[in-house]
């Protein structure tokens, strides 16, 4: 039968051995050196002048001095007016209390826990700094951070690539910046799957700035582009003459720089770019007439679009829609189509104006 026992190697009691309470007691005191282990310092490399009973120390340092000699990576305890060397074993963890750290015996030297951990698995909160809860169950509270790639030389590639993902496109994606815990800016998919940068002045009121459309990489700029509070130019006027050929009463007529009475192909001109029109303004030379009126539609692939506007009666010859919109691809291609009613005054040299926003 071994003497003590194998993990602690603590002094075991013999059958009919004499004075039995010695053995207990010896492993008692060790049990109350070991059990729930926490030491005063690990950094000395000598006992201090006057230990108190029960005083445990780590003792770290690789040449330690006096009564320690010998000791380097055990644990020194403080009993009975002596001290009494403790050897650690693989696994044993110490809490230094000067420290307030947990060291962590590998076998051959003592480590703090935290450096020997290497895997946290199925963590459902992580609060570094601050507290994580069920609407952040990742939080963390620090001035400064850094993400950098693992080297080639650290067996990694170099690369550094930061993945987010999300469910579905009509989800949310994105970096959302905030001053006091009010939206400030936004960047991401928001919504569909279309790169968007927005601002806020509030939290609640957005401006859309800028859109890249995933499907062809185009930019769009919602709102209006400035240089040093000077507007950039990004749309373009379109102007025209429906030229001397008559509108007679009750006829449809396409034009974009000459007017035709045929098919709306013949006058067709390609938009060029993506893009959207807008802001159609009509001017004639005289008036349809009391009861009548000429009609004016941007066209899109011989089909009327929103952008239409009516000069009706005596009293006018202008008309304009600044309200309705049309978008075109680079290959759609446009006229304008004049409808004249059954009464209406016959009407030649038209003038018209369309503004065009490029998307891309």
């Amino acid at each position: 039968m071994a003497d003590t026992t194998p993990s602690l190697a603590l002094p075991l009691i013999a059958g009919g051995q004499a004075q039995k309470h010695v053995t207990h007691n010896e492993a008692l005191a060790l049990l109350d050196a070991l059990v729930q282990l926490a030491v005063l310092d690990k950094d000395r490399a000598a006992p201090p002048a006057s230990p108190a009973e029960g005083d445990r120390y780590l003792i770290a340092a690789g040449n330690p001095s006096g009564p320690w000699t010998g000791w380097a990576g055990r644990i020194a305890r403080f009993q009975d007016g002596a001290w009494l060397s403790l050897e650690p074993r693989a696994g044993w963890t110490a809490f230094v209390a000067d420290e307030a750290e947990l060291y962590l015996f590998t076998g051959s030297a003592w480590r703090p826990l935290r450096a020997t951990l290497t895997v946290l698995d199925g963590l459902t909160r992580l609060g570094v700094g601050t507290g994580a809860d069920a609407d952040n169950p990742f939080a963390a509270k620090l001035n400064k951070a850094l993400w950098t790639a693992l080297t080639s030389a650290e067996g990694g590639s170099g690369d550094l690539r930061y993945t987010l993902n999300k469910q579905a496109a009509g989800n949310v994606l994105s970096l959302l910046m905030q001053t006091g815990f009010s939206a400030r800016a936004e960047i991401g998919l928001t919504g569909d799957d279309d790169l968007h940068v927005k601002v806020s002045p509030n939290g609640g009121d957005w401006f859309e700035a800028l859109r890249i459309d995933r499907a062809t990489g185009r930019v769009a700029f919602p709102g209006r582009v400035s240089v040093a509070d000077v507007p950039v130019l990004t749309a373009q006027v379109i102007a025209g003459n429906s030229g001397p050929g008559p509108v007679p009463a009750g006829a449809t007529r396409y034009f974009t720089n000459a007017l035709i009475g045929g098919h709306q192909s013949e006058v067709y001109a390609a938009a060029g770019r993506r893009g959207r029109f807008r802001s159609l303004r009509i001017v004639t030379q005289g008036a349809p007439g009391a009861g009548q009126s000429w009609t004016f539609t941007l066209q899109k692939l011989f089909t009327d679009t929103a952008l239409t506007c009516t000069i009706s009666g005596s009293g006018s010859n202008q008309a304009a829609d600044l309200v309705n919109s049309a978008i075109f691809d680079g290959s759609d291609r446009w006229c304008l189509r004049i409808v004249s009613s059954a009464g209406a005054a016959p009407t030649t040299n038209i003038l018209f104006s369309l503004v065009f926003e490029g998307l891309d």
